[in-house]
């Protein structure tokens, strides 16, 4: 799934705003995928998908959900056409703070 969504932004694993695994790199926007890598890179602060927050080094900070949770899904309904949309405008959203231009 991340890589639809990587690849309908025209970006790469490398390239794109979202980390996958590793480290946290040094960015002034992070995409938190779900409530373990928020647990994981925030601890201690709470948000719902779809909020943006300030971070301990006053970063931006979108949550979103995690893929995982969309994909447990598995049939398509309309709750899950909901999550998807909510999950795509966020990611727009982050893309637009950037200045992404593509």
């Amino acid at each position: 799934m991340m890589a639809k969504i990587v690849t309908a932004m025209h970006e790469t694993p490398d390239t794109a705003p979202i980390v996958f695994t590793g480290e946290r790199p040094s960015a002034k926007i992070y995409v938190v995928l779900g409530l373990k890598a928020m647990k994981k890179w925030y601890p201690g602060m709470h948000a719902s998908p779809g909020q943006w927050l300030r971070g301990r080094e006053g970063e931006d900070v979108l949550v979103t959900y995690s893929p995982e949770h969309i994909l447990r899904f598995g049939t398509v309904t309309p709750a899950l056409m909901k999550l998807k949309r909510e999950m795509w405008t966020s990611l727009k959203g982050v893309m637009q703070r950037i200045g992404y231009s593509k």
